[in-house]
């Protein structure tokens, strides 16, 4: 199991949630974060780090455009 940090940017609070997940591979954190931002409406987007490393990054803008 690999430790990520999700970071949740929720229209309704001021700062960002910081969550920590233990995720069997970088490919289930990506899509953990996927159906995070497809949860709510509020959410506008959505970080998975790693080591200090931003690994992926999707919004709510990014989601409208590829539909």
């Amino acid at each position: 199991m690999k430790t990520y940090t999700i970071v949740v940017h929720d229209r309704r609070w001021r700062e960002p949630m910081t969550l920590a997940a233990e995720l069997a591979h970088d490919a289930r954190a990506c899509e953990f974060a996927r159906q995070r931002l497809g949860a709510s409406d509020d959410i506008e987007a959505i970080e998975v780090w790693r080591n200090g490393a931003r690994l992926y990054q999707v919004s709510l803008a990014d989601a409208l455009d590829a539909a």
